[in-house]
């Protein structure tokens, strides 16, 4: 289970095959990326990159099918052309936006 995957747009998966991405898939709408992540996840994947504007469409999608599953991870990035969110994130947010949970630290 060391495979990646990345659903995009064409020119964001074309730059992920060219950088020997082996699983580079295009959606050219959400109901393609509905269909492809479905099919991904029946594989046995590490992680599934999904452009964020594709992700922000399919999100109930996403959410139901990681719910109850560790694998794949599902990550965002954004695609060929979409802004660059400039946000610095935790470690303990990234777990909470991925797992939904909050983790707390004893002091001692």
């Amino acid at each position: 289970m060391s495979s990646i995957a990345i659903i995009a747009d064409k020119d964001t998966a074309t730059l992920f095959k060219l950088a020997g991405l082996k699983f580079s898939l295009i959606a050219n709408s959400p109901e393609e990326a509905e269909k492809t992540l479905k099919m991904l996840m029946e594989k046995r994947l590490a992680a599934v990159i999904i452009t964020k504007n594709l992700a922000q469409q399919i999100q109930q999608t996403i959410s139901s099918l990681k719910r109850g599953r560790k694998y794949p991870i599902i990550v965002t990035i954004p695609g060929v052309g979409e802004p660059i969110e400039k946000e610095v994130v935790t470690i303990h947010e990234y777990l909470k936006r991925s797992l939904g949970i909050e983790l707390k630290a004893e002091e001692r």
